[in-house]
């Protein structure tokens, strides 16, 4: 395996390594160190961070040691190219914005005017040629007309020293796309181009609405290329040029939304191990949306011009400005520190240009970044802190006529605000002014920038993250449409938050329509933005705590239920970040769309309570493209009460309401409620495990408000169900809880459909009344169609009282509530089984076995179902080979085969049915004991037991049919009357 075959996420997990790896060893070089200690510090590095993939790591990090050498042996290559350079400074510096704006940015610095409606237009190749490149390509670049692949290239959008950008049409979908290629002329490197397509795939996975999109990557006669969104706009730069400023001034609330916007691609992109490096207008585009004039905003930052534009911006060049520069073989631009002094022994032109494609800008980029040390995401906060201080205050923050004294001012200067821009928005300029700290370590995080500037906004504060433009192949952000606004006041009293909303949701024709299309819509796992590591895929420990991340989707799976007419399915922690996940995720749960997103936690001030940010995306499950984003502020910790507000915000963005029931009329005890949240959110009939931990939960939120119905009928569902996985003593001590607490959260709560549901449960598990538990359940399945335990249960009664077919479709429904569920597919083919379907149930089981040399309790069940149905058609090789651990060859015949079973039935047992009645099937099947138990002496004693599986398994397991024929069974449950 190389490398670039890594997924994404794992990719730049060890590129990171490498790249920090790279950095240290080049900083240890210039300080005297020596290449044998260097050498050593590998194998520690790749025994504590390589996992499975430790011989890429360690080859990769070889291969940089080498580099470095062969730069030490051979560094005529940076000398001679300092002292070609021939180009004067002034010279210099007059090009190193219009070359950043080509080769960097892919996108030339002159667009044409905006048409009369004021949408944007197309960025279009200045009229004037650039040192007379614009004509022709070199001979070793492709010439317009030619096609890469599927691309069709139809003009140049711009060019630079490192390669050059084209225009193309993708003829399989007949779409605008941009094409960046790297021109590697005579300094082709294998290791160059696998850097640059590793740092394309993992810029690939960076699914965000502000982050251009990258489409595909490849190689043409060995120069890379990638192919990403056309974007048609302007770039920042010239939107912030002294002509379009002085006829359309820039207000403190566009540069609060440009900083939203951009520290929140950032978050996702450093969560993801993804920097961006450079930082800087010409990478930054702007596509402008008219919206609705508005009288809210502040007064003093002018923010409320009626009519005014609401900027969408794309930030691009994400992460590829430090692909290839620093294994040029003939550019050791890195291998000294570019102090002052240092920077001043260049030339300019060669400064400025190697410095634009191996560092960073000079102006932009950090201290550290320019002193060839560490660069870490706070080096792009500085950056970020340059863009805004710029925007908001006129001017750079560090300028100089050459590009030697803008890097001399971003070592040495500290910029001042200007005092009388800074009194429009005091929060916004002290937020720039830390963000361009000269110690990294001072900086704010991206989620903190993002989470300041959303609860210190001195107006409303605009949801930027949307989906117009968005939605289908994301191919063309062409503007014209309506910008996705929602404008929440957020008030800090007493250090408390209050959010009102105090606008409306203003959609696209073509994002309404999918958003009033959504019947059913599954919650993925919030993610930590400031947590790289919380970014993960593992499913959690049923017996821990659920994070924050979960908390929040287990409140939302929660609220979301009391939609009329959508289907939420409980939630599995599932995340996902490319198109593909998530509409593998859409698929898995079978929904049509898909909420997920990011959360931070920030201290607005030393004197207020924390706030929590939320950035909530809304997915199509069928394109996995974005439908639209909300940027909703909340109060941070665990009451959840306050937090569901959430729910409500994203009922109103896809057009529904929350429907009023009295469990909401019961909400008061915060710490109750969250404890009811954990419980239904850990509570899956996959583990036994899992609902002893929700069963603690639902308890303690009993003992914090004893006159909470829902933490009763919580208790009460949740013991009924484990009564059945448990042995006999204890099984009975959950019936008699599961009665106790039912019997509560009624006499609370009269029409609460969990107490109802366990009481049913009980009607037909352990009392055997049919009858009176049917019509429980169907009144049920009417008034809860969406709750997936109704279903379960009320099938199962159906089956027993042999009324099949409707027991299969209130089966299927019940596993197309809760697809992810392999216990519930189980069941279903269990029920199959059970009506006469054994190949089908056979067909279905098989495919929901997994391979693994550790099994979980979730594979036990069609495992233990997969066995059960060969014993009983005595196929007992094909049994034998579902358990691993089983101790039995085909030689020892069938009596050998039920010994050993008979040591394994309690680890793998054939079902949910309890240790108890397990070993009676078993015992059933036998022949060979010579003291086996008389059958209806076996049936008193389980009857007297009281199992809650048993009426289940006696009336309708294919083991038990002669005992169903016994006086005592027919007594028992009048349903065998008319079998």
């Amino acid at each position: 395996m190389k490398l670039s075959d890594l997924p994404a996420r794992e990719l730049a997990r060890l590129d990171a390594i490498c790249l920090e790896y790279e950095s240290r060893a080049r900083e240890a070089l210039r300080a005297g160190g020596d290449l044998n200690l260097l050498s050593e510090e590998i194998d520690p590095l790749v025994k504590r961070y390589g996992g499975e993939h430790t011989p890429l790591l360690r080859a990769e990090l070889r291969a940089i040691l080498a580099e470095l050498e062969r730069e030490i042996v051979d560094p005529s290559g940076a000398q001679s190219s300092s002292k070609s350079s021939t180009a004067s400074n002034d010279q210099a510096d007059s090009t190193t914005h219009a070359k950043s704006a080509t080769a960097d940015n892919g996108l030339p610095n002159h667009p044409t005017p905006a048409d009369v409606h004021g949408a944007p237009t197309e960025v279009i190749p200045s009229p004037t040629p650039r040192l007379n490149e614009l004509d022709e390509t070199p001979g070793d670049l492709p010439n317009l007309g030619d096609t890469i692949g599927p691309y069709l290239l139809t003009s140049i959008l711009g060019r630079g020293g490192m390669g050059i950008v084209y225009r193309a049409t993708d003829t399989r979908l007949d779409r605008s796309v941009a094409i960046k290629m790297l021109s590697l002329h005579d300094r082709q490197s294998h290791v160059l181009v696998e850097r640059f397509q590793r740092e394309a795939k993992a810029v690939a996975a960076l699914t965000h609405p502000h982050i251009v999109e990258l489409f595909d990557i490849g190689v043409y006669e060995g120069m890379p290329y990638v192919v990403m969104e056309h974007l048609r706009g302007e770039t920042l730069l010239h939107r912030m040029q002294r002509d379009r400023v002085e006829s359309e001034p820039i207000t403190t609330q566009q540069v609060r939304n440009w900083g939203v916007q951009l520290a929140d691609a950032l978050a996702v992109a450093h969560a993801s191990g993804v920097i961006h490096r450079d930082i800087k207008p010409e990478n930054v585009m702007v596509m402008n949306r008219k919206r609705p004039s508005t009288s809210s905003g502040g007064s003093n930052s002018g923010d409320s011009k009626s009519g005014a534009n609401e900027s969408s911006l794309k930030l691009f060049d994400f992460g590829l400005s430090r692909v290839g520069s620093t294994n040029w073989q003939n550019d050791s631009g890195l291998s000294e520190a570019l102090t002052p002094e240092a920077a001043r022994k260049i030339s300019d032109t060669d400064s400025a240009t190697r410095v634009g494609m191996i560092l960073g800008t000079p102006g932009y980029m950090a201290p550290e970044q320019a002193r060839g040390g560490v660069v870490t995401p706070a080096a792009d906060i500085f950056s970020l802190g340059c863009v805004l201080f710029e925007a908001m205050f006129g001017r750079p923050a560090f300028s100089g006529e050459t590009a030697t004294k803008r890097f001399a001012a971003v070592l040495e200067k500290q910029p001042l605000a200007d005092p009388a821009r800074r009194r429009d928005d005091v929060a916004l300029s002290d937020l720039i002014l830390s963000m361009l700290s000269k110690a990294p370590a001072s900086r704010p995080s991206a989620a903190d920038v993002l989470s300041t500037l959303q609860a210190t906004a001195p107006a409303s504060q605009v949801t930027l993250r949307n989906g117009a433009g968005m939605a289908g192949s994301g191919s063309v952000v062409d503007g014209g449409g309506v910008v996705i606004s929602r404008r929440r006041l957020i008030e800090m009293l007493g250090g408390a938050v209050a959010g009102g909303v105090i606008g409306a949701t203003l959609l696209p024709a073509s994002t309404s329509g999918q958003m009033r299309a959504i019947r059913s819509i599954g919650v993925l796992r919030f993610q930590n933005a400031g947590d790289a590591s919380d970014l993960r895929n593992d499913s959690p420990a049923p017996d821990r705590r659920l994070d924050q991340g979960e908390l929040l989707s287990g409140l939302l799976v929660n609220e979301l239920s009391r939609i009329d007419g959508i289907t939420v399915p409980k939630y599995v922690p599932i995340t996902a970040t490319l198109p593909s996940d998530f509409q593998e995720a859409a698929k898995l749960l079978q929904v049509d769309a898909l909420v997920a997103g990011t959360f931070s936690v920030a201290q607005a001030g030393p004197e207020s309570s924390p706030i929590m940010t939320v950035n909530v995306d809304i997915v199509s499950g069928k394109t996995g493209k974005l439908i639209e984003g909300l940027v909703i502020p909340t109060a941070a910790g665990d009451n959840l009460i306050e937090q569901s507000a959430l729910a409500q915000e994203l009922a109103e963005a896809i057009g529904r309401e929350l429907t009023q029931g009295e469990e909401r009329d019961t909400i008061e005890n915060p710490e109750a409620f969250t404890c009811l949240i954990k419980g239904r959110t850990l509570s899956d009939p996959g583990t036994a495990a899992a609902m002893r931990t929700a069963l603690s939960c639902f308890q303690h939120a009993a003992t914090v408000d004893s006159n909470y119905a829902q933490a009763h009928a919580g208790i009460a569902l949740t013991a009924i169900s484990l009564a059945a996985r448990e042995n006999d003593e204890r099984a009975s001590e959950l019936i008699s809880l599961s009665q106790e607490s039912a019997a509560r959260a009624l006499s609370l709560s009269p029409g609460n459909r969990e107490a109802l549901l366990a009481r049913a449960m009980v009607n037909y598990q352990v009392l055997a009344d049919f009858d009176a538990a049917d019509e429980v359940l169907r009144d049920l399945t009417r008034t809860s169609p969406n709750h997936w335990q109704v279903h379960h249960q009320a099938g199962w009664v159906k089956i027993i009282r042999f009324e099949d077919s409707q027991g299969m479709q209130f089966m299927r429904r019940a596993t197309g509530l809760h697809p992810a569920s392999r216990f519930l597919k189980t069941e279903l083919a269990r029920a199959e089984w059970f009506r006469g379907n054994a190949d089908r149930a056979i067909q279905s089981a098989l495919g929901l076995i997994v391979d693994s040399e550790k099994l979980t309790e979730e594979d036990f069940f069609p495992r233990g179902l997969l066995i059960d149905i060969y014993e009983q058609s005595s196929n007992f090789v094909e049994a034998a080979k579902l358990d691993p651990e089983l101790e039995w060859t085909p030689a020892a015949s069938g009596a050998g085969y039920f010994a050993a079973r008979e040591k394994r039935v309690a680890e793998l047992p054939y079902g949910p049915f309890g240790p108890t009645l397990n070993a009676a099937i078993l015992q059933v099947r036998r022949g060979d004991l010579a003291n086996r138990e008389p059958p209806d002496r076996l049936l008193a004693r389980l009857i007297a037991a009281q199992l809650p599986m048993l009426p289940l398994v006696l009336c309708k397991h294919p083991a038990m049919i002669s005992m169903t024929l016994l006086e005592q069974a027919v007594e028992t449950y009048s349903v065998l009357r008319f079998a």
